[in-house]
């Protein structure tokens, strides 16, 4: 067990648990279900890390191989429901969907376990951790204006994200095409650099998902009072435009005693959908 190697898996455990802290007071103030997803793929992340952990402080190895599984599952499912969280920003996606395709990802690795062995389905499933990123990143680019509109500002830390999984992925295969053996604890002290390098890469894509997440959700707050602030402006313009128009109507001489007390009517309508239209303004959070 290396000093390196645990200070940089407790710092990746730390910094995951931030994340969940950040996407549990999302859910808690805007009430969201979209921040559900978001909750459970940051419990589900940190988990990983930590029986990424655990697996450090044991000299169990039936305690070692289900350690082991637990990591690649959970950080399978976990950046999968990451990437959902992103992803539902600008599109929708049914909750029955994302409940079937999870389900899947948990049975992914566990078929590789059993056609092949341990190793092999951490690999797979680390590797599929970085292939749900690369669609995300599909995905983005499929949506065009839409998806450019909606991420607005936060695009940078989007395609930063990107870049640093790409560039984690492709190093993580070159280092187990070299026969290096990043499956948790199945690294040996020789790998310690490879191990490293790894472990740095997963700290900056935690890192630039929790600001990404943190930098979408501003922006989407943003558009949406700009949305709301167009709205309630167009509202009140319409409204101002008719009560004017009933006044001009009313101060008219040659206007009838019957037109008269319909225009009246008309302003008291027009006074009570401004006060209605003020206190829906007001309750707005």
């Amino acid at each position: 067990m290396e000093l390196i190697v645990v200070f940089s898996q407790i710092s990746l455990v730390f910094i995951r648990i931030i994340g969940l802290g950040v996407g549990i007071d999302f859910l808690i103030v805007s009430k969201k279900k979209r921040f559900r997803a978001q909750v459970a793929g940051w419990t589900i992340w940190t988990l990983g890390s930590i029986f990424q952990l655990i697996s450090q402080f044991t000299t169990d190895s039936n305690l070692i191989k289900i350690m082991d599984y637990l990591f690649g599952t959970a950080t399978l499912v976990g950046a999968f429901l990451i990437s959902v969280s992103i992803i539902v920003y600008f599109r929708h996606i049914p909750v029955l969907n994302i409940f079937l395709i999870t389900l899947l990802l948990v049975a992914f690795p566990l078929i590789i376990l059993i056609f092949f062995d341990l190793s092999t389905a951490v690999t797979f499933s680390i590797l599929g951790g970085f292939l749900i990123i690369a669609f995300l990143y599909g995905f983005g680019l499929l949506e065009g204006q839409n998806f450019k509109q909606t991420v607005g500002e936060s695009v940078k830390w989007f395609y930063a994200l990107i870049i640093v999984g790409t560039v984690q992925m492709v190093t993580f295969t070159l280092f187990t095409l070299g026969g290096i053996n990043l499956s948790v604890t199945s690294s040996q002290i020789e790998d310690l650099f490879a191990l490293t390098i790894i472990n740095s890469f997963a700290i900056a894509t935690t890192v630039l998902t929790v600001v990404l997440l943190i930098h979408l959700e501003n922006s989407r707050s943003n558009l949406y009072n700009f949305q709301l602030k167009d709205k309630y402006s167009h509202d009140l313009a319409n409204i101002i435009q008719i009560i004017a128009s009933a006044i001009h109507l009313v101060e008219k001489e040659s206007l009838s005693v019957n037109d008269k007390e319909e225009s009246i009517e008309l302003l008291d309508q027009k006074l009570q959908e401004v006060l209605e239209l003020l206190q829906e303004i007001r309750t707005l959070e």
